[in-house]
């Protein structure tokens, strides 16, 4: 596991309206990257910032870092080839290598390593979106597109949009049918080349919150953008020329856009709502006050959280506990183990089996862990046991410890217990409603998440001798506790078809859900 203490930090800009939507863009990029990995983005400065040159490095030192990705990849990774052939991946090493022709800024580096490792269509097989950068460029007054996406795998339409234009017809809900003359399908496959995703609808679901960015890290700043669209409302098909803005220019407009309310992005919270069914939104598995990276896997005030959380719902004789765990970007199950043993019956494994690959590069990873804010992590300890008596490539079932309940005196008892899942449901935030599921804990329902319940997983990182790019991959294959190797989402026990309606916000969602559970 790897921190993001930045991320936590950045959170608390939530709760102010007026920074909401200048926080908005790199803080749902951010999420939706700690949503299948803990890994950290290097910090390099903007290239737009026009007062320093920006760092260029030799042909031969982007070639030398090119073949150190290629075989650590293949090294450490569980399974690098299993969506691509490894002569598909020797072909575009060989491709890139001869395109390496002269020095690459450290922007046009990392771009073209993030491209490589998503050839894998893993979604742990990653570099991270540089983040600083992209900061750096907004806070310098970089003009983007005022608008987020709602993407699935056969359409995009307009879900918030920031540009107060009273001339402008486009409005929320609108279908993008073509952008710069291309089909939407064409122009979006280009930007997706920089995202790692093992099937479309996680692809989907990523590019969804990084589109944006993902624009200007492949085509840089631009005046404007042609867009062909579908009115939502009367069917017609109509063309309009959106100029890009700068942040401010969007927050302007806040006001009278139909963004989603901050009020509605609480990080946790529970409540008792139509006097009788308790409501968990339980949050991030992690802890999201951290200041630092020793303090993101402390569980304290989770747990606390947690406990008060259900004694509130058994102090009122709540008939109903719904968990809702859309939109997470999950976490540790050191967290959320203590969540479902409030009401789990017996004990519980989040898997059936977690085989790890050994290997020297996981081997050095795990051991910066142990020697530094982590020091304390039992899981590092044991793995460092694990590498040191295997030989590199040899595949291990590493020890899942069982948890269980906690007992009379901290359960729900009989209240039946609902697991609100959709397609944004991340990383932990799946494994929770796997076990709930599997071990019938629980009634899963809502949306079928885009995450994998049985995945490859478990990152470790690298980082590039020359350039210093950080490099993630998965370790293991972890296994859905009923034992299902197939790569799927989980399925709901019961589907809610409004879960994916764009033009629901998320708090009237909820209220559909809340009448589904007082008709039950």
């Amino acid at each position: 596991m790897h921190a993001f203490s930045t991320i936590a930090a950045e959170l608390s800009s939530l709760t102010n309206n007026k920074g909401y939507l200048k926080m908005r863009r790199y803080l749902t990029l951010s999420l939706l990257l700690a949503a299948v990995a803990f890994i950290s983005p290097p910090t390099h400065s903007s290239e737009r910032d026009t007062k320093t040159t920006p760092k260029t490095y030799q042909a031969e030192q982007v070639r030398a870092d090119l073949t150190q990705l290629y075989e650590n990849l293949q090294q450490g990774s569980y399974d690098l080839f299993v969506h691509t052939s490894q002569a598909e991946y020797e072909q575009a090493y060989q491709t890139l290598m001869q395109q390496i022709q002269g020095p690459m800024t450290q922007l046009e580096a990392h771009k073209l390593f993030m491209q490589f490792a998503a050839l894998a269509k893993i979604a742990h097989t990653r570099i991270d979106f540089p983040v600083d950068a992209y900061r750096a460029f907004m806070q310098g007054n970089g003009k983007t597109l005022p608008m987020d996406f709602s993407v699935t795998p056969s359409r995009i339409t307009i879900s918030n949009y920031y540009d107060s234009d009273s001339k402008s017809p486009i409005k929320v809900g609108d279908e993008v049918i073509a952008v710069d003359g291309q089909p939407v399908q064409d122009w979006l496959a280009a930007i997706q080349t920089y995202i790692a995703a093992d099937n479309t609808e996680i692809m989907a679901s990523l590019t969804e919150g990084q589109l944006v960015p993902l624009l200007w890290l492949h085509e840089g700043e631009r005046d404007s953008y042609q867009l062909r669209l579908r009115s939502a409302t009367t069917g017609e098909v109509y063309e309009y020329t959106q100029a890009t803005l700068a942040q401010d220019q969007q927050v302007a407009a806040l006001d009278g856009a139909t963004a989603t309310s901050p009020s509605e992005e609480k990080i946790r919270d529970f409540a008792i709502m139509r006097g009788s069914i308790g409501y968990l939104k339980p949050g991030p598995f992690y802890n999201v006050y951290a200041t630092s990276h020793a303090e993101i896997w402390d569980t304290e005030e989770f747990h606390a959280f947690i406990d008060d959380a259900f004694a509130t719902f058994v102090a009122h004789n709540v008939k109903q506990i719904l968990i809702d765990v859309r939109n997470n970007p999950g976490g540790s199950n050191s967290f959320s183990d203590h969540m479902l043993a409030w009401f789990a019956d017996r004990p519980f494994k989040f898997a059936a089996d977690f085989r790890i690959k050994a290997s020297e590069l996981s081997r050095a990873s795990n051991q910066r862990r142990l020697t530094g804010d982590d020091s304390n992590n039992e899981t590092s300890r044991q793995l460092a046991e694990l590498f040191a008596a295997h030989e590199q490539g040899d595949i291990v079932s590493f020890p899942v410890e069982e948890s269980v309940p906690h007992g009379a005196d901290k359960s729900v008892g009989d209240t039946p217990v609902y697991v609100l899942i959709d397609r944004y449901s991340y990383s932990n935030a799946v494994s929770v409603a796997a076990i709930t599921q599997d071990y019938g804990f629980a009634t899963v329902i809502g949306e079928k998440t885009a995450d994998l319940a049985t995945t490859y997983a478990a990152m470790e990182s690298f980082t590039l001798d020359h350039t210093g790019v950080e490099v993630g991959y998965p370790k293991a294959h972890i296994i859905r506790p009923n034992g299902d190797l197939k790569a799927d989402g989980v399925t709901p026990d019961v589907s809610l078809d409004f879960m994916a309606a764009t033009e629901l916000s998320s708090q009237a969602k909820l209220e559909r859900v809340l009448d589904y559970l007082q008709q039950e």
